[in-house]
């Protein structure tokens, strides 16, 4: 299935192990609120200081994100993911130990950083390794992963916090950290020739301020004692973040690329799918509320109502990924916001009464329209930009989300605050479900407006259906073609005929055999020819410059010249030993006959290597080494013109 995405085996690899880190940081920010209430026993605190751990992980994430096409502009995408699963593991541990409330939250903004710089980078090495025709597809694998993650958090993290408590909850998420470090160290290559971008002081000062400014009045506006000061904070974000964006603009290397709205498909695939997001979460507020406060259910039924909506929905953002790269964005997009607008519909009619199971089902046609449209959308916007500013996309998207996150928890849950206005002499009770109604309506009002976004301004162009129509059939076409034509295999430019010496050889042979083949390293061979061991002419130098200490003082200036005899029979000794033991054996490096080219040409310059030997299941059948390549290079270079 892989390669009909267009993806080969080194693409994989690369995003096996980035959807992994992925699923561990958004599996990490939702296992936390069902160990608040230990928590404050613990700690001696109240609920508005726990959920600073919350809170304070999302606005750490908010100000690191807008740095992340910075990120991936200077350092290596392999660099990245390690240093930002460092910080992961780092906090978690520091997390599990916390003997007092601000070492846990320190370890949070650790864990908030990783998650900064990881999910972007995932996004944008997922929509540069997948061709635009497959976008969908690999945008679709990505939603899967933030959808699942979250789905099994809290029931995840309740049974480790019933069964060996919160601090070992973390020294486990931190073991399975230190395990997806070490897979990033082993097996992640550098992927991806992005566009630097400036680290600009007064950018940074602007974007950081202005967004903690406008997250942090958003997340306390319902809550606020001084509604006059809150709204100040929000205004003095959106003036910050104005000439921040003007700063961008001016500047010949920004920061961070807003000159991408520009492109009109993107502005409205961002700005929708934010808004849509706002709604989204603003109902994953109040729904537990309603479950258990109005209908009177536990908060595992709580739990339980939305289980099947985040499930599906998750395995529906696949599906929509993959429809939108055979049919396009409109197809798919347009029946998903109308489904998701019905079952906004019918939460905002439920009564006081209303059947739990219903509510279920509401919540279920939500989610999967939901997952029908951001998908699409999405990989709809991007694919309007060039793959230089992807980075700057999606660090303009996160921004954004979070943002719009913000706005429509804030609102949704201050429209709950309004019943008494509305009911001054109802019961506690009424009044609390009028609170859980206004909100309701509330987020069906605010999917209406997105449904009429998607209706009337996103719009497939006929060209782009044809194109992807058209790359859909070519690379299906390829992908039966025998050997697939555009592909070069290393059989084609390897040395068919290779020098190799047998495992019961003496060094003087394989000296004798550099020396008349003019290679400086050959493949040892077992009487069944499979390759046991490599030597080269620079395990006869390490040889020497081991034997021989006094070459090398590391702590004196001084050389001493060794006597020409012991020369000479430390020479004669090397000469006579068998090959096997200074030759490289157990993980000699090789390469299959069918591997694509541009692969073995990565293992060449990765592993810093001149020669590979080539092998057909475990039988040596010729070497590849980077003369055959240039020479490869030269002969077909006037076809290349």
């Amino acid at each position: 299935m892989a390669m009909d995405l267009g993806i080969n085996k080194q693409q994989r690899t690369i995003i096996a192990i980035l959807l992994f880190g992925t699923f561990m940081v958004v599996l990490n920010q939702t296992l936390l609120s069902p160990a608040f209430p230990a928590m404050m026993v613990e700690f001696g605190i109240d609920a508005p200081t726990v959920q600073w751990l919350t809170s304070g992980y999302s606005l750490v994430e908010a100000v690191v994100v807008p740095l992340s096409a910075f990120f991936v502009g200077r350092f290596s995408t392999r660099k990245l993911f390690i240093a930002g699963f460092s910080c992961f593991t780092a906090g978690t541990l520091l997390a599990a130990w916390a003997p007092a409330f601000p070492v846990l939250l320190a370890g949070r903004v650790l864990q908030a950083f990783a998650t900064g710089v990881v999910m972007p980078m995932t996004f944008t090495l997922i929509l540069l390794i997948f061709p635009r025709e497959s976008r969908g597809a690999g945008m679709g694998l990505v939603s899967l992963i933030i959808g699942f993650a979250p789905t099994i958090g809290p029931t995840l993290s309740g049974v480790l916090i019933d069964t060996v408590g919160w601090h070992m909850m973390f020294v486990i998420i931190a073991c399975i950290g230190a395990a997806v470090l070490l897979v990033g160290i082993f097996k992640l290559t550098n992927y991806g020739n992005f566009e630097p971008a400036s680290f600009d002081v007064p950018s940074v000062a602007l974007s950081s301020v202005g967004l903690l400014c406008i997250l942090y009045g958003f997340s306390t506006f319902s809550t606020s004692d001084n509604i006059a000061l809150t709204i100040g904070l929000i205004a003095v974000g959106a003036v910050l973040v104005y000439f921040f964006v003007r700063r961008q603009l001016a500047l010949e290397t920004p920061l961070l690329r807003v000159d991408v709205l520009k492109s009109r498909r993107y502005a409205v695939a961002i700005f929708t799918v934010g808004f849509m997001q706002g709604g989204l979460i603003g109902c994953s507020v109040i729904m537990p509320i309603f479950v258990q406060q109005v209908l009177g259910y536990s908060a595992t039924v709580s739990g339980l109502v939305i289980l099947p909506g985040a499930l599906l929905g998750a395995f529906m953002s696949l599906f929509a990924g993959r429809l939108f790269d055979r049919f396009g964005m409109r197809r798919i997009a347009v029946p998903g916001i109308v489904t998701m607008f019905a079952g906004t519909l019918g939460m905002a009619l439920m009564g006081p009464t209303v059947d739990v199971l219903l509510v279920m089902f509401f919540n279920l046609v939500m989610s999967l329209g939901m997952q029908a449209v951001v998908t699409p959308l999405n990989t709809w916007g991007v694919n309007s930009l060039s793959n230089r500013v992807i980075q700057h996309a999606n660090a303009l998207n996160s921004t954004v989300g979070q943002v719009f996150i913000s706005f429509g928890t804030a609102a949704v849950v201050s429209m709950t605050a309004l019943s008494p206005l509305f009911a001054p002499n109802a019961s506690p009770a009424e009044q609390l479900y009028l609170g859980e109604h206004i909100g309701f309506v509330c987020i069906c009002a605010m999917i209406f407006l997105v449904m009429l976004s998607v209706i009337f301004l996103a719009r497939d162009r006929a060209t782009d259906i044809v194109a992807t129509q058209d790359a859909r059939r070519e690379q299906e076409m390829q992908a039966r073609a025998a050997g697939e034509a555009a592909t070069v295999r290393t059989r084609h430019i390897m040395d068919a005929n290779p020098q190799a010496i047998p495992q019961t050889a003496t060094i003087r042979e394989a000296i004798a055999l550099f020396a008349q083949s003019e290679t400086s390293g050959i493949p040892v061979v077992d009487d069944a020819n499979r390759v046991v061991g490599f030597v080269s002419d620079g395990d006869v130098m390490k040889y020497i410059g081991r034997n021989d200490s006094s070459f090398v003082t590391p702590m004196s200036t001084l050389y001493r010249l060794p006597d020409d005899d012991d020369i000479i029979g430390r020479l004669d000794t090397l000469l006579n030993l068998n090959v096997m033991q200074i030759a490289t054996e157990g993980k000699v490096i090789t390469v299959d006959a069918d591997t694509p080219i541009d692969e073995a040409c990565h293992m060449l310059a990765s592993k810093q290597i001149k020669k590979l030997p080539v092998v057909e299941g475990d039988k040596l059948v010729g070497t590849l080494s980077r003369r055959n390549v240039i020479h490869a290079i030269s002969e077909n270079a006037p076809d290349l013109g």
